[in-house]
């Protein structure tokens, strides 16, 4: 037979719990999955341990229970005070950031320290876009076991600010479709609604290995702010060769 005076405890006992839990959840703060430290991370999962202990173990009582989460409650509060204020105490209790590639070589001495294996770093590059460890200029492991990655100038991806395109959402979006060049014909009137010079405009074309503006059949404005080109002479003999 079902005890029902069992039953209601144990509901009583879980719904105090949950709400006591979540009042100190609120207490404590909030930080994201990833922001959190190891210490942080195990200090949670004890807090709901014993929340779910006392949830279904009815001989311990609710004032137990409310003393025993408030203490640990109060210690993770004055530990993250400390972490806050005292780079000393922050360094003790969430550890710090571990240079653990440096121009393309693994520190195996600072993996060993942190208990790393090989595996578990070149995984963490893989997850970065890194597959050749060789790329990294700076490697660093944060406290929350990320790793960020620098990459040597050579490996970096390339981006429009590199190359001096312009890119923005007026432009992407105001400008897009505009005819900057037409029959290798430059458009003076969409540069200047642009704001850019002819001298932008060849520069640009440069980049993407257009000499002379003539041999252009048009060139506009795409979605993300670059241009598009087309020239009036397309190589496309070898392809239409292939397809016949």
């Amino acid at each position: 037979m079902i005890n029902l005076d069992h039953v209601y405890e144990a509901i009583w006992h879980t719904l105090i719990s949950f709400i006591y839990l979540l009042f100190l959840t609120r207490i404590m703060g909030r930080k994201q999955i990833a922001q959190l430290t190891f210490f942080d991370y195990v200090t949670g999962i004890s807090i709901g341990s014993i929340a779910a202990v006392v949830a279904v173990d009815q001989s311990i009582e609710l004032d137990v229970l409310i003393a025993s989460l408030s203490v640990w409650t109060i210690c993770m509060m004055i530990t993250n005070f400390l972490t806050k204020n005292s780079v000393p105490a922050r360094k003790i209790i969430d550890s710090h950031p571990v240079v653990v590639i440096h121009n393309g070589k693994i520190l195996e001495e600072q993996l060993g320290r942190m208990h790393y294996n090989i595996d578990d770093l070149l995984m963490q590059l893989r997850i970065q876009s890194v597959f050749d460890p060789s790329e990294v200029e700076l490697g660093i492991m944060e406290p929350n076991g990320e790793l960020s990655v620098k990459k040597r100038p050579q490996f970096s991806t390339v981006t429009n600010q590199d190359l001096n395109i312009i890119r923005s959402e007026s432009l992407a979006s105001e400008f897009t479709g505009r005819q900057l060049v037409v029959d290798g014909i430059v458009i003076d009137k969409e540069l200047k609604t642009l704001g850019v010079s002819t001298q932008w405009l060849v520069d640009q074309l440069k980049l993407q290995g257009v000499v002379d503006i003539t041999d252009i059949l048009v060139a506009s404005i795409k979605p993300d702010g670059t241009l598009y080109i087309d020239k009036k002479i397309d190589n496309l003999n070898p392809i239409l060769n292939h397809e016949n």
